[in-house]
């Protein structure tokens, strides 16, 4: 893995561009930082990187299995397969990014020791390794939604790029808040995941949202409703299924996703010179 230069001197005084040009110019050292993390994670597999496709498709069939055939959820739904493959996929993006990134600062804290760089390449690092597994994830994606039910890539398509974007974002500003909560609570790494499972069960990706809206209690009912991944999971299925999209689609996601990676950038900036403290 590449290591970044130790010419770069940041100081907790530097304006917030100045940090973010010196993110820029550590681009490179993040993406392969990612592709180095994917490599070793399927390094002693007979089947390597082509994990990065079954991976996401052994996890949809079980649950296609449990929710689509045994609890029978699909109710009328032609395309079930479709709807649930979307969902799961794009909401496993969000757990993988929230998991790793979780741990990105604390489990390199040698390299933090040694090298400088901007800290935030670490849990950026984990969100480029999520992106790229996701975008792989689509081609199955595609060809099952396409020969299963006949939703084959259109003009709807072209929803997936801001849609990706917002996700993307929105994955980002969550990773670097939840570093910054792992940083000094270790513990807290270790429920991240469950978290995300019963975010997960909360979140349209199963189940139709409207459908969960009309059979929930007032209160779980709005908390469905104001489910930052409600919008995001929207968007994909308009580019996936070519389902209509709604207005709170776009800007709930672009609300979120926007609002969300200000306020993780000015966290883990503000946190950035308390590492030593934590990591020593």
């Amino acid at each position: 893995m590449a290591n970044p230069s130790p010419a770069l001197s940041l100081s907790s005084r530097d304006g917030l561009g100045t940090y973010l040009v010196a993110l820029w110019r550590r681009r490179h050292f993040a993406w392969h930082m990612a592709m180095g993390g994917m490599r070793s994670r399927n390094s002693s597999t007979t089947l390597g990187l082509l994990w990065w496709m079954l991976d996401p498709l052994i996890l949809g069939g079980v649950f296609l299995l449990v929710f689509g055939v045994i609890l029978n959820t699909r109710r009328g739904d032609p395309n079930y397969i479709g709807f649930l493959l979307s969902g799961l996929f794009a909401f496993t993006y969000t757990r993988t990014t929230m998991m790793r990134g979780a741990n990105a600062v604390s489990s390199n804290a040698s390299l933090i020791a040694t090298q400088r760089f901007p800290r935030m390449v670490l849990p950026l690092s984990a969100v480029i390794e999520g992106a790229v597994a996701f975008s792989v994830s689509l081609v199955p994606f595609f060809l099952i939604a396409g020969f299963s039910n006949g939703d084959w890539p259109g003009l709807h398509t072209l929803v997936l790029l801001p849609a990706i974007v917002f996700h993307t974002m929105f994955n980002l500003g969550l990773s670097l808040l939840v570093a910054c909560l792992v940083i000094p609570f270790r513990d807290i790494g270790n429920v991240v995941g469950h978290i995300a499972r019963i975010w997960m069960y909360l979140s349209p990706v199963i189940w139709p949202l409207d459908e969960r809206l009309a059979n929930a209690p007032q209160t779980l009912a709005r908390m469905l409703e104001y489910n930052p991944m409600a919008g995001i999971l929207g968007l994909y299925r308009t580019a996936l299924l070519d389902r209509t999209s709604l207005p709170y689609h776009w800007w709930g996601s672009a609300a979120w996703a926007l609002g969300l990676l200000v306020l993780g950038v000015i966290v883990f900036r503000r946190m950035e010179h308390k590492l030593p403290r934590y990591l020593t």
